[in-house]
């Protein structure tokens, strides 16, 4: 069976894939005329390899400010920190990396959740374009365990943490799923960044293309929440009429 996706979501990520075509276009014609390093792959990790010999001079202290820097990206621009983690992986090798990125999301989504809690809507609608807050508004009714536990599974927006805080889940409950739900795709995209090195160029817009497929696939599955979401909202006010 294929998936359905619709006309919306088409709308949504056909500029994006087309921008991210354009620009590996022009990054090829670039390198072509030896504007820019042929192997990209190879000059991003002679900087990588720069830092990590640094690393050791700050001791724990690096893997605890990195921690600190993804909790804040969640609450002051709640945008996905998947690079972070693979940046992580190649830094500090995939256990330390998964340690203290799940710290850094526990940390990030505990203080989103209870901001909005606390603040409601009018903060989501001082830190989210409005356009996309319209698209998300249906899953502040969704207060089922299982369909969040998906939600923090797929490769969500982190404002996310912020809409579960307007929902009926109890905070312990949330982070419970926050765990559960995000520590496989952390440990796998540490795993990833830690073994860049082992991948050829090829492998990485393989990867490219296969974040792209499951972003999708994220999406797909939030509408389908939020037309859930929605549905019982009109029953539940047939039902009061």
């Amino acid at each position: 069976m294929f998936v359905n996706i619709d006309k919306k979501t088409v709308r949504l990520w056909a500029p994006r894939v087309a921008l991210l075509g354009a620009c590996l276009a022009a990054y090829f014609i670039a390198a072509r005329l030896g504007w820019v390093p042929a192997n990209p792959l190879a000059w991003l990790l002679e900087i990588g390899d720069r830092v990590k010999e640094e690393l050791p001079k700050y001791g724990i202290l690096a893997p605890v400010v990195y921690a600190l820097f993804y909790a804040l990206q969640i609450i002051v621009a709640p945008i996905p920190g998947a690079p972070l983690s693979y940046t992580a992986g190649f830094l500090f090798g995939p256990v330390t990396a998964s340690i203290f990125s799940m710290l850094g999301i526990v940390l990030g989504s505990a203080v989103a959740f209870w901001l909005a809690r606390r603040l409601g809507w009018p903060l989501l609608e001082k830190i989210t374009p409005s356009s996309w807050l319209e698209r998300w508004r249906n899953l502040s009714a969704v207060n089922s365990s299982i369909l969040w536990f998906l939600l923090m599974l797929a490769p969500t927006a982190d404002v996310f943490y912020f809409i579960a805080g307007l929902t009926t889940l109890s905070f312990r409950r949330f982070m419970l799923l926050v765990v559960l739900g995000r520590t496989p795709g952390i440990i796998l995209s540490s795993v990833i960044g830690a073994n860049v090195e082992t991948f050829g160029v090829q492998w990485i817009f393989i990867l490219i293309g296969a974040m792209l497929l499951v972003s999708l696939a994220g999406n797909w599955l939030r509408q389908r929440v939020e037309r859930r979401a929605l549905l019982a909202a009109q029953t539940t006010e047939l039902d009061e009429r």
